[in-house]
């Protein structure tokens, strides 16, 4: 599949089922060719897809984030008709979308319950409602921001002078003195309305610890559900009757601990907690929020499971696991209020986003839209020099003799190859020809936590082995032509490049996105200084774990062509760690190139960035290979 069949493919985020089950609405994106972006709109679907999807919504600012409020009303997120801010609009079951809620700093999440609903925003320090709230904005002069706490920044952005707000429309501010303790929130409003559970940060040297919190909607009073110094809280999801929360609870990481995830239920009668799923060797996603049967009688969640995401239920009375749907990767489950049916959105690394339907009793997948799936993904096993098993998944082209191969590592580290890619799809890679190998090595998800264990302590090192051992395996295929190989990483992949780099020179060229190259300068000037801290210990208690984990140690090895791509917005990995990659290459006389991206973050998903990105990895690819 080529990057402009790739950019025709529609992009299901998300997905909206209305509370008596009557209604399925769907966020698509689609690429628009004349504006050189990515366009949404709101599709209602047919759950018995007897009818074709109808488009809900149209206009040249799209729409995104739907979400149903009891009485049947569709409410979702636009810019249209305000200056380019996002506003909160409501669709009637019967009638005309209308604009209902506008911010100077634009609506960023909506939550709805009984009559209640709840956006986040943001607003300037001092600001008590919008009319403030605008002028505080236009009397800014200098975009100078005074900080006075660490950390300064998150992914893509500065944090400030701005903070985020949680508001009831036609209600209260219910935190109108945060500072930095909704950067990030996500929040759920019970079913009566009354109440937000929403994540709370509290800061502690760098890194916002996030407690789970519970607030009045009409007083604003705060009270803590959950408060731990060593882990924090995220996907807060609201049973149905209202009388339970589950939370996500990510213990931090210490340096000579991985971190891990459990479920924890809340009892909001009772006041009472307890873990729900604990100590399962399978994680939890916590990027796939829970949901509740309609009775409360069960949790549905989501688990990294050997290169897929499964939905599991846990029975809430007895802690019974059973596996709901496999074969693939699931996301936005949406419970229907019969009991009967789970929808959720799956996807793979050979399939789309796509809205399905899935039997609770018999665990059929039934595809709700036309589906897309590419041909050629094989599962790969090996063995690792310890004897521990490894996957992986390898991507064939049509070609009439041996492919050259790609080795592609994940970022992460506590990730998987499972899920489907837009922005550097693989399977541009195979429409040129080229086989992608896909692996999982050590302190890759869905293999258990030894095998999370296993990489803590060697890091990249016990990585590195697993690559190769791995490489070395589908090297030995017919198909492959392994005198033909290169190797590409993003984020902790592209570490693990600039560490290949300096180890061996096995292959013909490499590309590195947004990794580590120093990572003592990198702590430093992370976002998360605080979180690299925990997981590696602090440069003055652990100087040998900085000096011996940096791949810049190593530069006099390198003799391999690097490509180095970066995104000069980034702040989890800062573009100054690639930059200083490439200086370094240039000085030694490395064959190097260096790719900038000045309006990016941490990854590249602006179309016509995306496309320049492909075409240049696909031509230094040619280049060597």
């Amino acid at each position: 599949m080529d990057y402009d069949r790739l950019m025709t493919l529609p992009r299901i985020n998300s997905l909206a089922l209305s509370a008596d089950g009557s209604r399925l609405v769907a966020g698509i994106s689609q690429y628009d060719e004349k504006s050189g972006r990515l366009i949404g709109a709101l599709w209602e679907l047919d759950p018995a897809r007897a009818t074709q999807a109808r488009r809900l919504t149209r206009s040249v600012e799209g729409e995104g984030q739907p979400v149903f409020g009891p009485d049947g009303a569709l409410y979702f997120l636009s810019s249209r008709a305000n200056n380019g801010r996002t506003a909160l609009w409501r669709l009637p079951a019967v009638g005309e979308a209308e604009q209902i809620a506008t911010r100077p700093g634009g609506v960023d999440a909506v939550q709805v319950g009984a009559g209640t609903v709840v956006i986040q925003t943001s607003m300037m320090p001092g600001a008590v409602d919008a009319g403030t709230d605008e002028k505080l904005r236009n009397e800014r002069r200098s975009s100078g921001i005074l900080h006075t706490s660490s950390p300064v920044s998150f992914a893509s952005w500065e944090l400030g002078p701005d903070e985020p707000r949680l508001q009831v429309v036609d209600g209260i501010d219910l935190a109108p003195e945060p500072g930095q303790a909704l950067v990030t929130s996500e929040y759920a409003v019970t079913p009566d309305g009354r109440t937000v559970i929403s994540t709370w940060s509290v800061n502690q040297g760098g890194w916002l610890q996030r407690q789970l919190v519970a607030i009045d909607t009409t007083t604003g009073e705060r009270r803590i559900l959950a408060d731990d110094p060593g882990a924090g809280f995220f996907q807060p999801t609201v049973s149905t009757t209202g009388r339970y929360v589950v939370a996500a609870r990510w213990r931090d990481p210490e340096p000579d601990r991985a971190p891990s995830i459990s479920l924890v239920l809340f009892d909001l009668t009772t006041g009472e907690s307890r873990p729900l799923v604990d100590d399962l060797d399978l994680w939890p996603s916590e990027a796939t929020a829970p949901a509740f049967a309609a009775d409360d009688s069960a949790l549905f969640f989501v688990i990294h499971d050997h290169g897929e995401q499964p939905v599991l239920r846990v029975d809430l009375a007895t802690g019974e696991l059973t596996k709901v749907a496999a074969g693939g990767c699931f996301t936005a489950l949406r419970p229907a209020p019969d009991g009967t049916t789970l929808y959720a959105i799956r996807h793979h690394v050979d399939s789309p986003h796509n809205p399905v339907r899935i039997d609770l009793a018999t665990g059929d997948v039934v595809h709700l839209l036309p589906q897309t799936t590419v041909g050629g993904l094989e599962r790969i096993r090996t063995v690792a020099a310890d004897g521990v098993p490894l996957e992986g998944w390898l991507l064939t082209p049509e070609t009439d003799g041996p492919a050259p191969l790609l080795l592609r590592i994940h970022g992460g580290p506590l990730a998987s190859f499972s899920s489907w890619v837009w922005g550097s799809s693989s399977w541009v890679f195979t429409d040129a020809g080229y086989a992608v190998l896909l692996p999982d090595p050590a302190m890759s998800l869905g293999y258990g936590r030894a095998f999370v264990e296993r990489g803590w302590d060697g890091w990249s090192a016990t990585v590195y082995d697993d690559l190769m051992a791995i490489t070395d395996a589908v090297e030995q295929r017919p198909d492959i032509d392994s005198a033909r190989t290169a190797a590409y990483g993003e984020s902790f992949g592209g570490e693990m490049v600039n560490w290949i780099a300096g180890h061996t020179g096995r292959f013909r060229c490499l590309i590195s996105h947004a990794g580590i190259w120093d990572h003592a300068s990198h702590q430093g000037t992370a976002d998360l200084t605080g979180y690299f801290s925990r997981q590696i210990g602090t440069p003055e208690d652990r100087p040998e774990r900085y000096a011996e984990r940096s791949p810049r140690r190593y530069l006099g090895n390198i003799t391999t062509p690097v490509l180095v791509t970066h995104g000069g917005l980034d702040q989890r990995v800062p573009a100054g760690q690639g930059i200083h990659l490439f200086n370094d290459l240039q000085r030694v006389g490395v064959e190097s190139a260096y790719l900038s991206f000045p309006d990016e973050g941490h990854g590249i998903a602006k179309p016509a960035n995306t496309r320049l990105w492909n075409r240049t990895i696909l031509d230094w690819l040619a280049t060597y290979l």
